[in-house]
């Protein structure tokens, strides 16, 4: 199965200025996502997808190449990364490259092992057709709930334990992500929530950072 994988990456960021070449332990964010990907050896090829050319040049030092800068109404707040990513796989047809599957590798999740998209990739491809999206847990379920019109807690019920997406990993056939087709099935690749850390702001970096220092201390 031919697999490629995109790293989304605009330079537009608004809580979080530059966010995609923000250091994280010494490297930019989108350095952290670029060494998973090419670490983990299963992916066919791995591209950035950008509208800057610093982020893309950051990039090719990681290994990781931009074939074509998106247009700029492709890198707007409002612009869908589904949008963007569509863009480059368009670019990569028409120079004669074309995958099964599309692997979306957020940089904005720079705890991501080169593991977890080892694993994402099996669970794909042992269930195929099918999407995988990575999640973390969250609380079980007795713990969480809402704030009722009267200010009281309303606490869910059950034992289960609640899992959020947490926008490190996507993978999806080609076909169904091209076209917007709805997964035959769509299935949860399990990470620890110290994996699942999502920057956006400078609270959630210094988040990451802290434990990614730990993760060194070990």
């Amino acid at each position: 199965m031919k697999v490629v994988g995109l790293i989304p990456a605009r330079a537009g960021s608004k809580r979080l200025p530059n966010k995609n070449l923000t250091l994280l332990g010494g490297q930019p964010l989108i350095a952290h996502a670029c060494e998973a990907a090419l670490g983990s050896g299963v992916l066919t090829a791995v591209y950035i997808n950008t509208d800057c050319p610093r982020i893309a040049a950051v990039a090719q030092e990681c290994g990781v190449p931009c074939p074509a800068l998106r247009p700029p109404e492709l890198a707007r707040d409002d612009a869908a990364t589904r949008d963007a990513n569509r863009f480059l796989l368009k670019v990569l047809s028409e120079r004669g490259e074309h995958y099964d599957a599309v692997m979306v590798l957020q940089p904005t999740s720079p705890l991501r092992c080169a593991g977890d998209i080892r694993g994402a990739l099996e669970l794909f491809e042992r269930d195929a057709p099918c999407a995988v999206v990575s999640v973390s847990p969250v609380a079980p379920a007795a713990w969480l709930g809402r704030i009722g019109k009267g200010g009281g807690f309303e606490p869910w019920h059950g034992d289960e334990l609640i899992c959020r997406l947490n926008g490190a990993i996507y993978v999806y056939t080609c076909g169904d992500y091209l076209h917007e087709r709805t997964p035959r099935k769509t299935l949860a690749y399990p990470m620890p929530a110290s994996r699942g850390v999502d920057v956006d702001t400078i609270e959630d970096l210094r988040h990451a950072e802290a434990l990614l220092q730990c993760a060194h201390a070990v």
